[in-house]
């Protein structure tokens, strides 16, 4: 029994001391924005502030010029499988016309408009019934 308690005591206790140890852990700011905010000196902030503004209008360039890159490429791509779709499909028209074949198309559920509803054939059979009686 005191065995069981000190297995649970020791794992509580390494649970507790990693979640302690991990929310120690910050995320990395960028070079910029990780000067001190504590300077004394105002001409020194208000060209950092400045500078800081400098960095993050660049860095929102990069990101919006790479953004516009990135979807002008995924247009090409759409427009190059949409393409080479339409290629295969004439390929395998011609093929099919080639060779005589046609495609049959199966039907995986029977047709609804042309097979008796068992539903109501079955109400109408107890109501049959329950006439004639």
């Amino acid at each position: 029994m005191k065995l069981t308690k000190l297995t649970i005591l020791a794992g509580i206790f390494l649970l507790l001391f990693s979640l302690s140890i991990a929310g120690k852990k910050s995320v990395k700011e960028d070079h910029a924005s990780s000067i001190k905010s504590n300077i004394i000196n105002e001409e020194l902030r208000a060209e950092i502030e400045i500078l800081k503004q400098d960095f993050d209008t660049e860095k929102q360039k990069i990101q919006d010029y790479y953004t516009e890159e990135i979807e002008k490429l995924k247009q090409e791509k759409r427009l190059k499988i949409k393409s080479i779709k339409n290629e295969f499909g004439e390929k395998q028209k011609a093929l099919q016309i080639k060779y005589g074949e046609e495609r049959k198309i199966t039907q995986s559920k029977p047709d609804r408009v042309n097979a008796p509803d068992k539903k109501n054939s079955i109400k109408n059979k107890t109501s049959s019934n329950n006439r004639n009686n």
